[in-house]
């Protein structure tokens, strides 16, 4: 709303400025009899305009020499404002100038009708020519700055006026055409409503031309009007130009910013990305760092007592009259402390292999698998005089996890019931509700003493001869899987592990059903 109220008030000022001209150069009582200082001044005024103007877009161009129709415009705008002052009828340069002859004046007024042409058809050129018309354009400038040289000097030296006069009109009528022709061709001027009110400008400016020369005593100012026409409809379509330049910029940046929004973005979620990596590769690096660890310090002890104790067998052994049963008991502590040091490496090697614990996983029968995980401890736990029990609720729903890992978390649990139960009884129980099944191991055992079982589930604490990593272990790949795990013992009366793993929902399908 605000540009068509700006582009009505620009169009009222423009009409009255042209009625202004029409009604004191050609309507007003006396015309273009009238009081010559009236006309004098009015086509001065006018002139005036034209030369603001041309600096105007002489400046314009210095600032953007890529920007060429400003140039054109300039010249278009230098030779108009030179001819208002020097047109037949008129010649208000000889009132503004006094002692300047009328010789003189019209060896002016022809140079500035040939500049003119020359910034008419280079602003043409500029902005609808083809290709194909634009390699003609020096040629016909050169021809017109040679032509309308050469009448001036004609005229000076006192040749025929109205023959010059008529080679010229020949040659404007032929350059007026050729640029109509250009325009019409143009595929610009589909493109811009106000491209054909430029035509419509240069299209009167062309015979108004035509009229002004044939009929100059009829129509003595007519080329004031005509040309101030022609004029306002170059504004128009560089300020249209502008206009789009700018939109065409302002979108470009929009463009832009929303492209370096998107690359921000795509930036910061590498970052975030690599950060995760980062702190991926940080916690294997401390994985690794804490295993070496754990490596080293829980080997030492078993790797101690394992030499020290082939010394001393070797020494009993090698020695007249050494002790055979004492040889014999440190090979034995040699052998338990062997079989500890496997186990120890077995379970790091399990700790080791925790990374790909979601790789394999897939929908598991819990009943079954518990039923079985129980049923291979049986002759075990029974040639220790223990009695197995089994509690699991019919129709215990499946789960979605690693089988092979949750096999290792029974043998951890019922293993550890093996070494610490004697003449007891051991019972399996599983249960469910909507989301979790609950499994309890629990044994009559000789039970964890109270100072342990705070750090039950640690990396490297045991209650007897073990290397301390089964709960742990257990512990690890319950809640890998989403579950609790947890343990309840009292000195002398047994102990009981309680863990939960989630109900199957759908995982496979990336959804919970």
């Amino acid at each position: 709303m605000r540009r068509r109220a700006q582009a009505a008030l620009y169009s009222i000022l423009v009409l009255a400025y042209l009625g202004f001209l029409l009604y004191f150069l050609t309507l007003r009582p006396g015309g273009a009899d009238g009081n010559p200082a009236v006309i004098w001044a009015i086509t001065g005024f006018a002139s005036g305009g034209m030369i603001i103007m041309a600096v105007y877009a002489s400046t314009l161009y210095l600032f953007r020499r890529g920007e060429k129709a400003s140039l054109y415009f300039a010249l278009l705008c230098v030779g108009t404002g030179v001819r208002f002052l020097v047109m037949e009828g008129s010649m208000t340069l000889m009132g503004l100038v006094p002692g300047i002859t009328y010789g003189a004046a019209l060896c002016i007024r022809y140079p500035s009708i040939g500049l003119t042409l020359i910034g008419v058809m280079s602003f043409i050129f500029e902005i609808f020519a083809a290709p194909k018309h634009r390699r003609w354009l020096s040629y016909l400038n050169a021809t017109m700055a040679i032509v309308y040289a050469l009448a001036a000097v004609v005229v000076y030296n006192d040749w025929s006026t109205l023959t010059v006069n008529l080679l010229l009109l020949l040659l404007a009528v032929f350059i007026d055409t050729y640029c109509v022709f250009v325009v019409v061709t143009s595929r610009n001027l589909r493109e811009n409503k106000l491209n054909r009110l430029y035509l419509a400008s240069l299209l009167l400016y062309a015979v108004s031309a035509v009229f002004s020369a044939l009929l100059t005593d009829s129509f003595p100012h007519l080329p004031v009007i005509s040309g101030t026409v022609f004029v306002i409809a170059h504004i128009v379509l560089l300020s249209d130009r502008y206009a789009r330049a700018i939109t065409a910029v302002e979108r470009s940046n929009e463009a832009l910013e929303e492209k370096v929004a998107e690359r921000t973005a795509e930036l910061l979620c590498a970052n975030e990305r690599l950060a995760e990596r980062n702190v991926t590769l940080d916690n294997l690096n401390r994985t690794k760092t804490e295993f070496l660890q754990d490596m080293s310090h829980e080997m030492k002890a078993p790797l101690t007592v394992i030499a020290t104790g082939i010394d001393f067998a070797d020494r009993e052994i090698g020695m007249d009259g050494g002790d055979l049963s004492e040889a014999r008991s440190a090979l034995d502590a040699v052998r338990e402390e062997t079989q500890r040091l496997g186990r120890m490496v077995s379970g790091m090697i399990s700790l080791a292999a925790m990374s790909g614990i979601a790789e394999n996983r897939k929908r598991v029968d819990f009943a079954a698998f518990l039923n079985n995980s129980a049923e291979v401890f049986r002759l075990a736990l029974e040639k220790q005089d223990n009695k197995l029990l089994k509690d699991i609720a019919a129709h215990l729903p499946d789960v979605y996890v690693e089988a092979d890992k949750f096999s290792q978390v029974m043998t951890n649990l019922l293993s550890n019931v093996t070494h610490h139960t004697r003449g007891g009884q051991v019972l399996v129980a599983a249960d469910f509700d909507s989301e979790y099944i609950t499994v309890s191991v629990t044994d009559t055992g000789e039970g964890v003493s109270p100072e342990i079982l705070p750090h039950a589930f640690e990396r490297g604490v045991s209650g007897g001869d073990g290397a301390g990593y089964g709960l742990y272990i257990s512990k690890t790949i319950v809640e890998a899987h989403g579950g609790t795990i947890k343990i309840e013992s009292e000195p002398g009366k047994g102990t009981t592990v309680i863990f939960t793993v989630p109900v199957y929902g759908g995982q496979e399908a990336g959804h919970r059903l």
